[in-house]
């Protein structure tokens, strides 16, 4: 019954099998614990290997299949029509919303995620009813059609500015840069605790961990690098394909972390926790948010997808947006680890064209972080999900961003969707430091019935019988493709290259180039002079570590992870 019930999730019998007959218990237990990470419902290891050993294990088991069985025929009704649905809501006025689940708690089993803090609550991010996507494409009828949705925040913004007479003052964009008291010009303040827009605002003083002055905009607008070997310093391309970490520096700040780790989850256990409290070090993170760093992946929306939304051919932008997808995975390739945002934790940019940026950091466990991009011509939108893992001997770290993409075309009002690829860090106790990408990711386009879909590092699917490929090169295809049934009617095109050199595009014998390395310039973000007082810029461990002192760092990151686990209880509460 377990094997049917992975079955009708598309995943296969065999490992259900396997697990039941050799492992017994433990492997019935394991099963029923994928399905409910699968459904992300709330329950306990330990609970379900005590239901497997007893007689009722049957009954379990029959309650599993029925649980898949209900659920994928409520998808299945709900999916039918969406398609339509996403094309008629988009002809109409529209906003994203983001509606979230309520979590379910098991502090009992233990895991590590790329966020690098303990919680075990893993709401679910996708909306009631719905199997598909985060947002949802509603209609409002209370704002002009010219009016994007994040109008709204501009003019409650300047609302509070116009209504307060100490608003100006207090969105002054040089806000807190000099101290208020003392000679220590990193310092804000030796009496006062926190500085202006903390998120520990009221914090009484202390002394190992005093409040930093803020970050001038000469410092965060300083020009970010646009050759790919400065956007890249300290890596090399590996022998197999792919990056390797040739900066030693870089490489023994990070040594010893995974123990590290290891041994904190263990002090926790002999003292009755589970994976609470677990917090990586300082020295292996770079002083940026998550919420900043994932707008690098996007660096060539100005140039892409602004000649995208020219185009006339519905074909030809699902192309471009193919491209798009793969030039940004060099310049978010990184040695140091970004810092996991905070909860609501917000940035706001734009890039030298005018085109807006919004992120935010929406849910802590998993991670999740929303973003919308307002472009000339096009709009994107969507959310990244961060979850990763180590495979069995702890060598390999793999992240996987979940989540679905949205890139929508004003004009033509084309709609197209796409998922991502992993990462994989390798070397991480022993061996060469790779880093990588990896993977297959889908893309849709519904309403002029294209799909095309990209294998990185192998051909499995053996679409163009490529031999040996390095781990950084890619194959894909696209198709004309009938939605309803689900099934390919005629391939139109292929394509291949490499994240690391090109992406090539191959129709009716000829070729085409849609992106290369530096020949394509990036165009790098910036951040606004008046954020809200969420914007990460206002994080003091993110502050100190930019200003080199790795113990206040280290102490103001342990106090915001502490009152980010208590706000959760209160929450819970």
């Amino acid at each position: 019954m377990q094997a049917s019930a992975f079955e009708k999730l598309d995943k296969g019998k065999g490992a259900p099998i396997f697990c039941s007959i050799v492992f017994c218990c433990i492997g019935t237990a394991c099963n029923r614990r994928a399905l409910r990470k699968h459904y992300r419902i709330g329950g306990n290891y330990f609970l379900d290997l005590l239901l497997h050993s007893l007689p009722l294990y049957c009954c379990a088991a029959a309650q599993e299949y029925s649980e898949v069985k209900q659920r994928r025929d409520i998808s299945n009704v709900n999916t039918q029509n969406q398609a339509a649905n996403n094309i008629k809501n988009l002809q109409s006025n529209f906003r994203p919303s983001l509606s979230i689940k309520k979590p379910s708690v098991s502090d009992s089993e233990i895991s590590i995620s790329l966020s690098g803090i303990d919680e075990d609550v893993k709401p679910n991010p996708l909306p009631s009813g719905r199997g598909h996507s985060s947002y949802e494409l509603e209609e409002s009828s209370n704002q002009p059609k010219e009016t994007p949705h994040l109008q709204p925040l501009q003019r409650m913004y300047k609302s509070l500015e116009s209504s307060e007479p100490e608003a100006e003052q207090k969105f002054n964009k040089e806000i807190a840069i000099t101290p208020i008291d003392g000679e220590d010009t990193q310092v804000y303040s030796w009496k006062v605790g926190t500085a202006p827009f903390s998120f520990l605002k009221g914090e009484t003083f202390n002394s190992n961990s005093p409040p930093p002055t803020y970050l001038p905009l000469s410092v965060l607008k300083a020009p970010k690098p646009v050759d790919s070997q400065e956007i890249m310093f300290g890596l090399q391309r590996y022998k197999k394909g792919g990056l390797v970490c040739v900066d030693e520096e870089a490489i023994k700040k990070q040594s010893g972390v995974v123990k590290e780790v290891m041994g904190q989850i263990l002090s926790n256990l002999k003292s009755g926790g589970g994976s609470v409290g677990i917090s990586l070090p300082v020295r292996i993170f770079e002083p940026r948010s998550t919420c900043e760093r994932m707008v690098d992946r996007f660096s060539f929306a100005t140039t892409i997808l602004k000649k995208a939304s020219q185009l006339n051919d519905p074909l030809e932008r699902f192309k471009q947006v193919m491209a798009f997808s793969v030039s940004g995975l060099y310049l978010g390739t990184k040695q140091d680890k970004p810092f996991n945002p905070l909860l609501g934790e917000t940035f706001q940019g734009y890039f030298p064209d005018g085109t807006e940026v919004y992120v935010e950091h929406t849910s802590h466990n998993p991670p999740i972080d929303n973003f919308d991009i307002i472009g000339d011509g096009y709009r994107m939108w969507g959310y990244y999900l961060l979850e990763g893992k180590f495979n069995w001997n702890f060598n390999t770290l793999r992240g996987e961003f979940g989540g679905t993409t949205y890139v929508y075309f004003t004009e033509s009002q084309q709609l197209i969707s796409y998922t991502q690829p992993k990462f994989s860090l390798g070397g991480v106790l022993s061996g060469d430091r790779t880093l990588n990408w990896e993977g297959e990711f889908e893309f849709k386009d519904n309403l002029n019935n294209f799909y095309g879909s990209i294998r990185i590092g192998d051909d499995k699917h053996k679409w163009l019988k490529k031999k040996n490929m390095q781990r950084d090169d890619f194959v894909g295809k696209i198709w004309e493709y009938n939605y309803s049934i689900k099934k390919q009617v005629k391939e139109l095109a292929a394509v291949e290259g490499s994240w690391l050199r090109d992406f090539k595009v191959f129709q009716n014998n000829s070729e085409q180039t849609l992106w290369k390395l530096d020949e394509s310039t990036p165009q790098r973000h910036l951040p606004v002079d008046n954020p809200l007082p969420s914007d990460w810029r206002y994080r003091e461990d993110l502050i100190w570590l930019y200003k080199g002192n790795l113990n206040y760092a280290a102490n103001w990151k342990h106090k915001l992870e502490l009152r980010q686990r208590q706000e959760r209880e209160l929450r819970k509460k």
